[in-house]
């Protein structure tokens, strides 16, 4: 159980004390509980594996204990021990009941063994016998969806383990440990991808020096970088999803607000990356374009608006979608086309702060199936048009320009226009608004 459910569960057991029995087992979850609430403070994988395992080791009152997790290849490795004193034990001093411990875990429920040496069964076994052991408890660290690892503690001395308030919370306790284990092993993970993510955009930087040289090496560089870069962010992004899902009861709003902004920072590097990779394939020659007819106010318009419509409202801004024809049937690349239309509205939601946008589907005097997206944003200064669809151009430059963006979308648009033998018109006044007008042949 999450930590807040058990928290409000050790509550509620404080409520129905009767007995002395009910006094004990009160005062173990009471422990369990500090023990989970430090191990909770900490998301560094080797602080919580020490946490953990020292926690065990003194509640149990064990010489020693090991702690062994599974690897991506599904075996457990050692990952840390400790003995009574707090000195760490080193692989070579992972001496245990291997048959222990592949037990627990494959089967997934708890072993606890008292008196070993009096037990004709255990005593057989090579491990229990040498080492002299007499009491060992060891259980599977097991979050909702998975078996992570196995906790093991034992000593020399009896301890009387088969009390069944000690067996049961050391039970609870490795339950809680897991789950404080795989947040600690997901922000790891996270902070590996943030490394790799630095790293490719260092070789991002470099390399783009060189590229400049030419055009084509350019747009392959680019395109294989892409690549290098949306895998981090999209494990990143998951890790992300899953911490906030674990411990989002357990921290204010404004550390939940953050998780947000990880999303939309997530989204926005990806959005860039496929603009980058979707340009590299036309600069390349390897775009493969897909004739097909058909209907581009109900498989293309209705989308985009449908897509958008929620960011406007937001913004409080006019969404209109206006068929003026019943004549929109077109033969052209259907993804690219999508992509058009997507970059020209999402261009004019960005630079519209008030008013309205229309998109309206027409034909015009020649019968052509046109589309217009007409915006009553900030408006484009009438020298700056003939750039308007170069890669990496804004009117705004520099790091102080106002409007987030990469200069890529509207050169794409041109060039998937060109791809469909269709014609791009702007139009536009600075402060009033823009039009885009795409008329396919």
């Amino acid at each position: 159980m999450k930590y807040q459910e058990f928290k409000n569960f050790v509550e509620e057991q404080k409520k129905q004390i009767q007995s002395p029995h009910d006094i004990r087992k009160t005062e173990h979850l009471q422990i369990i509980l500090d023990i989970v609430n430090s191990i909770n403070k900490s998301l560094i994988l080797d602080e919580v594996l020490d946490l953990v395992l020292q926690s065990a080791i003194s509640f149990t009152e064990s010489d020693r204990g090991f702690i062994v997790l599974k690897n991506d290849e599904g075996e457990l490795d050692f990952k840390v021990g400790i003995d009574f004193e707090g000195h760490k034990l080193s692989i070579e001093d992972f001496t245990v009941s291997q048959t222990v411990v592949d037990e627990v875990f494959i089967t997934g429920e708890s072993k606890f063994i008292e008196s070993a040496q009096s037990d004709d069964t255990n005593r057989k076994r090579k491990s229990i016998f040498n080492l002299d052991l007499q009491t060992i408890l060891c259980s599977p660290l097991t979050t909702t969806n998975d078996k992570i690892g196995v906790i093991y503690v034992d000593s020399k001395h009896l301890h009387k383990i088969r009390v069944k308030e000690i067996t049961d919370t050391f039970e609870i306790l490795a339950g809680q440990a897991a789950t404080a284990i795989r947040n600690a092993q997901l922000f790891n993970g996270q902070l590996e991808s943030n490394k790799a993510l630095e790293e490719s955009n260092k070789n991002l930087i470099i390399a783009k020096e060189e590229a400049e040289k030419s055009d084509r090496l350019k747009s392959e560089f680019l395109a294989q970088m892409s690549h290098e870069i949306r895998t981090p962010i999209h494990i990143l992004m998951s890790y992300s999803n899953l911490i906030r899902d674990e411990i989002e009861d357990q921290v204010d709003s404004d550390l939940r607000s953050n998780f947000n902004a990880i999303e939309d920072a997530g989204k926005r590097i990806i959005r860039t990356t496929d603009l980058i990779l979707n340009m590299s394939e036309i600069a390349t020659g390897t775009y493969e374009y897909i004739d097909d007819t058909f209907d581009i106010y109900d498989n293309i318009l209705k989308s985009i608006y449908d897509e958008f419509k929620l960011v406007a409202a937001e913004k409080k801004i006019e969404l209109n979608l206006i068929k003026e024809t019943e004549s929109t049937l077109i033969t052209a690349d259907k993804y690219s086309v999508y992509q058009i239309f997507t970059n020209i509205i999402d261009n004019s939601l960005k630079y519209t702060n008030s008013g309205k946008i229309d998109i309206i589907v027409y034909n015009d005097s020649d019968g052509k199936v046109s589309v217009a997206a007409s915006d009553t944003g900030i408006g484009i200064a009438e020298e700056y048009i003939p750039n308007l669809f170069k890669p990496f151009m804004q009117e705004d430059q520099g790091y102080s320009r106002r409007f987030e963006g990469n200069g890529l979308g509207l050169a794409l648009v041109k060039n998937y226009c060109d791809l469909n033998q269709a014609t791009i018109e702007v139009k536009s006044t600075k402060g009033e608004g823009s039009s885009f007008i795409v008329t396919f042949k």
